[in-house]
């Protein structure tokens, strides 16, 4: 659809009108957001079953079983801290008209935060490899609007998660390289909530729990099979050139339709690590994900008369959005600690990213830029994160 149907929607409507369209995810590794969010043909982490399940073919096989507890990242948009100080204080004031200021002050503006912790273990033997993991996620999107009477706060959100397993096995010498296959299986239940809310529901304290449940959650559950498949050329053992291929969510993870639905989506990829002398390990990779377009972008109809938010789901089949490409390097790994930096291209926009870690102990620091508009550059959401953990 073009960028003229939010304008030419809202000519022709009272109503105001607002879009949700970020890709379809459930969890994003910081280490590959840092990298520009490519995977699909490098692989290598435990996580990589979320982009292509071969890709723990990839994994070391110098340091045995692969644990990995309590991997916590919190991300948030840039304007996420002002955001929610400020409608804490107006809620606290007990005063709509502090809050209609609130919703006034940040209107049209999407604020994201999200926290979530995927554990995993895994081993790789070689000629096969498998991870078994628990998802624990949530996140909100807020959009203030003070196009209406008094005001209203948009709510996307939803708290999911589940298990996750995958089983890669390569095949040496098959044609000019050796071939990953990998098959990934997640069983994830969430509770959604997608709505709005008026000044005087943010007031209504103790209650305001029970409201968004009664006029917002959703709780759906479902099974998923990803298949995916990683070649690794001989032709040149400098550069380790590979090209991925996965296909993503078949089953019953589109949450009929609501809020966090995951399509099924064919992703491809190329990754190269060319030697450099001074660092130990360097990845390059491109991904274009979703190739025949099965996500699409959500325009809400939110009727400040009625409680009900209607919404249209409309094709997007934007490139940038779909682009990703980042080179990641390790700077030294010794016995007990370790250093790598990321820098790419995601969704147009640049990324950056720093992995430490000390004994069983991991930090890291990412940036990427999200695009929450219908098309590339409609609108654009800079994201923060920083993650805690602990791994060995």
């Amino acid at each position: 659809m073009n960028k003229w149907i939010i304008p030419a929607l809202a000519t022709f409507t009272l109503a105001p009108l607002s879009y949700a369209s970020d890709l379809a995810y459930l969890y994003k590794d910081m280490r590959i957001m840092g990298m520009g969010g490519a995977n699909v043909a490098s692989g290598g982490y435990s996580s990589s079953l979320f982009s292509n399940p071969a890709g723990i073919a990839n994994l070391p096989t110098d340091h045995g079983m692969i644990v990995e507890l309590l991997g916590l990242s919190a991300t948030g948009s840039t304007n996420a801290s002002d955001v929610f100080s400020d409608l804490v204080d107006a809620v606290d004031s007990d005063d709509e008209d502090q809050i209609v200021d609130v919703l006034e002050k940040y209107s049209g503006q999407r604020t994201h935060v999200d926290v979530a912790n995927y554990s995993s273990i895994s081993k790789n033997h070689g000629n096969y490899a498998w991870s078994v993991g628990l998802l624990a996620a949530s996140d909100i999107n807020l959009t203030a609007h003070a196009n209406s009477l008094d005001g209203i706060l948009e709510v996307q959100s939803r708290a999911y998660g589940g298990l996750t397993g995958a089983y890669a096995h390569t095949f040496e010498q098959v044609g000019n390289g050796d071939l990953q296959l990998g098959l990934g299986v997640k069983f994830l239940s969430q509770k959604s909530f997608e709505g709005k809310l008026s000044p005087a529901d943010l007031l209504s304290g103790d209650d305001l729990g029970d409201e968004l449940r009664d006029k917002m959650e959703k709780d759906n559950s479902g099974f998923a099979i990803d298949l995916g498949a990683i070649y690794q050329f001989y032709t040149d053992n400098d550069l380790k050139p590979a090209l991925g291929l996965s296909i993503m969510n078949i089953g019953s993870v589109d949450f009929n339709d609501t809020y966090g639905g995951q399509p099924t989506t064919v992703n491809i990829g190329a990754s190269i690590e060319p030697t450099i002398p001074f660092l130990k390990r360097t990845r390059i990779a491109v991904d274009y994900v979703d190739l025949f377009n099965a996500n699409k972008y959500r325009i809400y109809n939110l009727d400040d008369i009625n409680d009900d938010v209607s919404y249209s789901d409309y094709d997007d089949s934007d490139f940038l959005k779909r682009l990703r490409l980042g080179i990641s390097g390790l700077l030294y790994e010794s016995h007990w600690s370790s250093m790598e930096l990321a820098t790419g291209i995601y969704q147009g926009g640049l990324t950056a990213g720093i992995d430490f870690t000390a004994s069983v102990f991991r930090l890291g620091l990412t940036t990427y830029e999200e695009q929450t508009g219908p098309e590339y550059g409609d609108e654009s959401d800079r994201r923060y994160s920083l993650v805690l953990g602990m791994a060995w």
